[in-house]
């Protein structure tokens, strides 16, 4: 096995060029020019968000150094955040930014903050950061920001159902700044639509031709004029099939569903509910104004279901008079054979039966358009699967793996909790790293080292090179996290396995990276010195050399200089190298001032 196991290893040559570079500007740390942040932006942009922003935390300039630099990568870097929806991470950053900034990118800041809020259901938290941005202005506040603000108080009270209070903002908004900005017209349509005024709704925005618009006029008009139903269903279905816009389509689909249900036409509402919850929603808009969710498909799937046995004398429970059905409408008839399958899978005689029809039908949504999307929500956010243990397994491992490959862990571990087994014919070991990884990124550290600890105590287990791989993966988890004691015990039981000399000598490197970070620093140098000898006292290959340069630096942190000297030395006979040559002189030079500086207060 040559190098690591899928980590860093801070090979000798790159640490050398990057002191060389440190010394050659005199320990400066210049920051990265306009160039720089306008390309991570474009990065973003391009569609790789989550790459910009981990190049910033590489990259960005520490406000302490330069506040003018740092504040114009934190603006790029509160957009980015805003514009993925990650309002959590959004907020926090906002929290926690110095309180030297300039009040014009405290504004900002502040405004995406309480726009975030208003995104996580925090009516009352927004409001609060609002009154902030309204009362603790010194300097005069341009028109924009101050009815963006306006707006945002009532979005809040709308939120909340606060429907009075919404109003009464809404009336001041306009003497104050007037009725010609579409945005009060939706709110004030949003607050007449929760009111029951829907009739003055759809006078307001008669002439409204803006998406938001439209789709609040539209569903205006089908609660003032039920019969006009199907002329509302045409008009929603066009309307959803022209925007661009995901969250937008999705409300269209949503009203053109209540639109068919209204109209008598239970696939057509069907239909247009699978490409609604395919979508991601645009909560604030729909809030209050129309209804739209998992257990309305799960409804609508079940109530035709019946009323399809009805008419051809099916009966609940005979399960052969919808499974053979279903599977023969599978190719020509899709939609009827999911309804089939439906009903199958909650009616079935067994589990087995149900859990059969659920597979069925999960594998035919997953040829939708967003299938995926669309099976989350149907079995994450309906009210019949509220507790994970009524999910059928096979849909809950399926939803695991797929919590996992998009990162969320919390999802993750509700639908692990109480698994204990692998799915039929899974892999017993990779499925209790899997619940090792996941307890550990959600704070249940001792359980997830637990779940390791009991892996290596089993006796019937072969370690091989692949599976302590694997294994290593879960325990650079815990050292990311700083859990190093934790670490540190699971590298020292890994270590009473049949391991290959160059498995063993990784293993000694990590536990002194792990020692290191406790301040363990003779403890760390050893094991360093260890690896880098393991199979040579004399060896000076590059994981040899890497592991005697980290130990030299831990023994000066140790206080030990001269045996750091003496490393230092070693290294320096044993390469050829000039930059690396150049390195090892500079360590040298600054033991021997460290030392002289010692004697001189002594």
């Amino acid at each position: 096995m040559n190098g690591q196991p899928g980590r860093r290893l801070p090979v000798f040559v790159c640490v050398c060029l990057v002191f060389i570079s440190a010394v050659t500007l005199s320990g400066v740390a210049l920051a990265l020019d306009a160039s720089s942040l306008k390309e991570l932006a474009q990065l973003a942009r391009a569609g790789a968000p989550q790459l910009a922003l981990r190049r910033m935390d590489a990259e960005q300039p520490a406000a302490a150094q330069d506040l003018v630099q740092w504040t114009a990568w934190e603006q790029e870097r509160l957009q980015i955040l805003a514009g993925q929806g990650l309002n959590a991470d959004l907020i926090a950053r906002v929290d926690s930014m110095p309180a030297s900034v300039d009040e014009h990118f405290r504004r900002m800041a502040l405004s995406l903050k309480a726009d975030a809020q208003l995104q996580l259901g925090q009516a009352d938290a927004a409001r609060q950061t609002v009154r902030t941005l309204l009362w603790s202005q010194g300097a005069a506040v341009d028109t924009a920001s101050l009815t963006r603000w306006r707006r945002l108080v009532v979005r809040s009270y709308l939120l909340e159902d606060k429907n009075e209070d919404a109003r009464l903002a809404l009336l001041r908004y306009r003497q104050d700044f007037g009725d010609e900005d579409p945005q009060w017209r939706w709110l004030s349509a949003r607050v007449m639509l929760k009111g029951n005024h829907a009739e003055s709704a759809f006078k307001l925005l008669k002439r409204d031709e803006t998406p938001q618009g439209r789709f609040l006029r539209y569903t205006a008009q089908l609660r003032v004029a039920p019969q006009q139903a199907a002329a509302v269903e045409k008009i929603a279905v066009k309307q959803a099939q022209q925007t661009d816009v995901p969250q937008l389509k999705s409300a269209f689909w949503g009203l053109a569903a209540a639109a068919a249900k209204q109209a008598g036409q239970p696939y057509q509402q069907i239909e247009y509910l699978e490409h609604a919850l395919a979508l991601p929603f645009d909560h604030e808009l729909m809030h209050g104004v129309l209804e739209l969710d998992a257990d309305q498909l799960w409804d609508a799937y079940l109530q035709l279901g019946k009323r399809i046995g009805n008419s051809e004398q099916k009966l609940l429970g005979s399960d052969e008079d919808w499974y053979f059905p279903a599977t023969e409408a599978m190719e020509k008839e899709p939609l009827r054979a999911r309804v089939l399958f439906s009903v199958l899978s909650e009616y079935g005689s067994d589990a087995q039966r149900r859990s059969l029809a659920h597979e069925y039908l999960v594998g035919m949504l997953d040829d939708l358009p967003n299938g995926k999307l669309l099976v989350q929500r149907l079995y994450l956010e309906s009210r019949r699967f509220a507790d994970v243990g009524k999910l059928p397994p096979v849909i809950r491992y399926r939803l695991i793996d797929e919590a996992l490959e998009s990162g969320e862990l919390k999802t993750a571990s509700r639908l692990m909790a109480g698994l204990a087994e692998p799915p039929a014919g899974g892999d017993r070991f990779a499925w209790d790293l899997r619940r090792a990884r996941v307890a550990i990124f959600t704070d249940e550290v001792t359980t997830g080292a637990d779940v390791l600890q009991q892996l290596l105590a089993k006796k019937e287990l072969v370690w091989d090179e692949q599976k302590v791989d694997r294994f290593l993966q879960v325990v650079f988890d815990l050292q990311t996290l700083q859990y190093h004691q934790q670490a540190l015990a699971l590298f020292t039981a890994l270590l009473d396995k049949p391991l290959g000399q160059q498995q063993q000598r990784e293993l000694l490197f990590w536990m002194a990276d792990s020692l290191q970070q406790l301040k363990q620093y003779e403890r760390a140098a050893y094991l360093y010195l260890k690896s880098a000898t393991l199979t040579d006292i004399t060896a000076m290959d590059p994981w040899a050399q890497t592991a005697r340069y980290r130990a030299a630096k831990v023994l000066v942190k140790a206080g030990l200089l001269e045996d750091a000297r003496q490393i230092y030395t070693g290294l320096l006979r044993a390469t050829r190298d000039t930059s690396r040559k150049a390195v090892l002189e500079n360590e040298i030079q600054r033991l021997h001032l460290v030392s002289s500086a010692r004697h001189k207060g002594s």
